[in-house]
This record gives C-alpha cells, sequence and structure tokens, in this order.
C-alpha cells in the first residue's frame, strides 16, 4: 500500500515538471524555446549587444547627450574659511535674466569687511597727510640748513681773517700770544660749526636710488603699504556681494537667506540665448564623425525633432555619463564628447530645458580614423 502510493506521488511530480517545461516560459511572458525541427540541433541565442555593432555607409551614428547653454553651466560659489559667511539678501530668482557684473546675493559678512575698508582708507588717508607733512617739514629743515651752513661758512671766514691779522701784528710785537690763542680758537670753534651744519645738510639731503629723500621715502613705503591695505580690505568686501560672471539666466538657486554656502554653490547660471547638445559617442564610432554633418535630436520632452549641426569633437575619452534608464543600458562604456549646434529656431524650443536628455542621429560616412581632424 505505502509503495503504490510511493509510485503515484512520483508520477505526479514527474508530470509536473513536463508541464512546467512546456508552458513556463510563456507564464512569465518569454519565447518558449524552439523545438528542433527534423531532429536537428536548435540554434544558439545571438549574444547581447549593448549598442550597434557596426555602422554601414550612409547610416547614423546614434548617441545619448544633453542639451545645455553654450557658455556651459557656471556654478556661482562663495569665498571659504574666515570670510565664509551666511545669506544676508538674495536679489534673483530662478529665471531672471541677469548681465555681467549685476549683484545676485550679499553675504552676512559684509557689514564687517566694509567696516574693515573704512577703517583702511582712513588709515591711508593718515598716512598720506604724514607724507605731506615730512615732505613740508623736510624742505623748510633743508632751507633753514642751507642758511646756516652759509652763515657758518661766512663765521669761519671772519675768524680766519681775524687770526691772520692777529699773527701779523703778534709778529710786529704789538699784540700778545695770549690774544693770538684766543683768535686761533675762534677759528677752530668757527669751522667746527661749519662741519656740523654741512653734516646736517647732507642728512636732510641725502637720497636713495629713485632721487628721493630717505627719511621721505620711508613715509612713501607707508603710503604704499596703506594702499595695498586697502586694495585687500576693497577686495574681500566685494567678495562678500555674489555677482553675475556671465550675461545669462539663473537655472537654479542652489541655497537660500540664512544658509551658508557649500561646495554645492550659490546658483547656476548660463546663457541660454544660444543652446547645443553635448553628445556621448562611444570610442568605436568616432571615427565616423567630422565637423559640419547635420544631426537630428529627439526627446520624449519634445513634440518634433531639433535641428543641428557637429560643431567640435573632444580630444579625450572618457566614461560615459549620460545613461539610458533600460537597465541593461552599458554602464561603463568609453566614449568621447561631440559637441553640436542647434540652429535657431532649435535653440529657442530648448532654452529653457537645460539638461534634457535627448537622442542623437549624426547622419554620417564610414572614414578612416586615422583621416578623423579632432581640430576644434
Amino acid at each position: 500500500m505505502r509503495a503504490r502510493a510511493y509510485v503515484l506521488i512520483g508520477a505526479a511530480l514527474l508530470a509536473a515538471l513536463a508541464v512546467g517545461a512546456l508552458y513556463g516560459p510563456r507564464i512569465i511572458g518569454l519565447p518558449a524555446a524552439p523545438s528542433p525541427a527534423n531532429g536537428s540541433p536548435a540554434a544558439p541565442s545571438p549574444p547581447f549587444v549593448g549598442r550597434p555593432a557596426a555602422i554601414a555607409a550612409g547610416d547614423s551614428v546614434v548617441a545619448l547627450g544633453r542639451v545645455e547653454p553654450s557658455s556651459r553651466i557656471l556654478r556661482i560659489s562663495a569665498p571659504g574659511g574666515a570670510d565664509a559667511g551666511r545669506i544676508a539678501a538674495v536679489a534673483v530668482t530662478e529665471g531672471d535674466r541677469v548681465v555681467a557684473g549685476q549683484a545676485l546675493a550679499v553675504l552676512d559678512t559684509e557689514p564687517r569687511l566694509r567696516a574693515a575698508l573704512a577703517q583702511a582708507e582712513a588709515n591711508l588717508s593718515v598716512k598720506r597727510a604724514q607724507l605731506a607733512q615730512k615732505v613740508m617739514d623736510l624742505a623748510n629743515t633743508e632751507r633753514s640748513l642751507q642758511a646756516s651752513v652759509e652763515q657758518s661758512t661766512a663765521d669761519r671766514d671772519r675768524a680766519q681773517w681775524d687770526l691772520e691779522k692777529l699773527s701779523r701784528l703778534n709778529k710786529a710785537g704789538l699784540y700778545s700770544d695770549p690774544a693770538l690763542i684766543d683768535k686761533q680758537l675762534a677759528a677752530q670753534s668757527a669751522t667746527h660749526r661749519l662741519e656740523t651744519a654741512r653734516l646736517a645738510l647732507e642728512r636732510v639731503q641725502a637720497r636713495d636710488e629713485q632721487g628721493v629723500r630717505l627719511e621721505e621715502a620711508v613715509l612713501r613705503a607707508e603710503v604704499l603699504a596703506a594702499e595695498a591695505s586697502v586694495g585687500k580690505a576693497r577686495a574681500d568686501h566685494e567678495l562678500a556681494t555674489l555677482r553675475a560672471p556671465i550675461d545669462g539666466r539663473i537655472l537654479r538657486l542652489l541655497a537660500r537667506v540664512g544658509q551658508q554656502i557649500g561646495s554645492e554653490g550659490f546658483a547656476e547660471i548660463g546663457n541660454t540665448d544660444s543652446m547645443i547638445v553635448r553628445a556621448e559617442v562611444f570610442e568605436s564610432d568616432v571615427g565616423f564623425i567630422v565637423r559640419g554633418q547635420s544631426v537630428s535630436i529627439t526627446s520624449r520632452a519634445l513634440d518634433r525633432p531639433l535641428s543641428g549641426v557637429v560643431a567640435r569633437l573632444g580630444l579625450a575619452v572618457g566614461m560615459q555619463s549620460v545613461i539610458r534608464e533600460d537597465p541593461a543600458a552599458v554602464l561603463d562604456a568609453r566614449v568621447v564628447e561631440v559637441l553640436i549646434k542647434l540652429d535657431d529656431a532649435s535653440s529657442a524650443r530648448v532654452a529653457a530645458l537645460t539638461n534634457l536628455q535627448v537622442r542623437v542621429a549624426i547622419t554620417t560616412e564610414r572614414r578612416d580614423a586615422k583621416q578623423l581632424s579632432h581640430a576644434p
């Protein structure tokens, strides 16, 4: 009895396996394996290909790409370190058109840096006033010492003349030796006073290689240092205001009032008046592409294709960054960037669609890769 039960269970399992082999692929949505005809073995399945393997003459090179401004997307950053601050005010919103140099936001460090600039400017004014005063004082001192030298010269000549006259009278016996000694000492004293006046005048008149008085040169150097401090303070103060680097449109704000600007920056800006497509072509297909070839661009977000031409080929091979949604898509392909210039009508249609993923089809002809010119 028990043996018969085992036989029935085994027969049921064999039947279930046969049914699964026959109908299982249909149940999960896969095609059933073809039955061999006339007893011949089934043909092997073709290998998986992540992209078209070869392109015949007159076909198109198909690649993925993204739409972006011709200026590329620029990220506006902020100073770091001690000058890093939080956003105190934002003057623009997403989509606003701006011109180069326009203020976009102000950091909370602006009042402190403005005060530092005012202090530096005040210090510069003091140094300039001290220099002007020193120049005037040196000029007056030089004139006074010049007059002192002239007076001392006259006093020395007078004392020398008295000494010579008294020496002649002394030889004639009209004056005693003590009187002659007094005249000699007076002449020596006058000579010493003249030398002292000359040394003082030479010190005031001493000049450097540029012909500037040495004492004046010291103050001029201090003025230059103060001017440099003002320049640094002005540059630091300018960093507290974030400005547009180009004419364009604010694509995205990455920080708001009260936030500290991180590594991602404050905003993204681009000149959307002229749009391009940056396509990623497999390295093995680059030999089919040259400048000037016509391109058709499609996307599920567009009601009709865009038109453009190949404008430039990249000079380096990199890793693919635009990925299809297909789970079986190639993720680590090596590609070359190809820039496609859109015509005016197409550019206007995607002016508000920066970073839109598109599919490009470049009309090509078979070419030897050695003949390809990568000149920009």
